[in-house]
């Protein structure tokens, strides 16, 4: 006997959900936070996943508070990328926002348990910095930034958007 189908809409299977900020300095760089936990390549976005019940905005503001003390105010959605699971990690997307420029006169506070410091990367050199699958993801958020695009993200249904 075959167990009935699931309903995906209903009841979907269990998906990752993270949400990365890019911040630029003036000259368009993004921040990049360096993880303590990996020697090679070991540069990221600020941000993270979110938990049951959290909206991917208030995931972004939450870890990017966590990560660097910043209050992030997430414009733009820039990219979803979609990455399978793999051994490691279950089956999920990250969502880039567009973050703004900081001055130079921000402070960035990291959260010394996780990460060692922080640096705007020149996109030439997110290649030798990052991950792939990092880099990759940060040069198309740049990408599109600078074109202009993106889309805007909504937390629920309760009221239209208005600008």
């Amino acid at each position: 006997m075959t167990a009935p189908a699931r309903d995906q809409f209903t009841s979907p299977d269990g998906r990752r959900v993270g949400a990365l900020a890019l911040f630029r300095n003036a000259a368009g760089h993004p921040l990049m936070l360096r993880k303590r936990d990996r020697d090679e390549l070991p540069w990221c976005l600020p941000g993270g996943c979110a938990v049951g019940g959290e909206s991917a905005l208030a995931a972004l503001r939450r870890k990017v508070l966590e990560e660097t003390g910043l209050h992030a105010t997430p414009g733009l959605l820039l990219v979803e990328h979609y990455m399978p699971a793999t051994t490691k990690v279950a089956e999920g997307s990250n969502l880039i926002f567009d973050c703004g420029e900081l001055s130079p006169e921000t402070e960035v506070q990291l959260k010394e348990s996780e990460f060692s410091e922080y640096a705007f990367i020149a996109p030439d050199q997110l290649a030798d910095a990052a991950q792939p699958h990092t880099a990759a993801r940060v040069q198309a958020a740049l990408y599109v930034a600078k074109v202009g695009g993106g889309a805007l993200f909504l937390e629920g249904a309760s009221r239209p958007y208005v600008s």
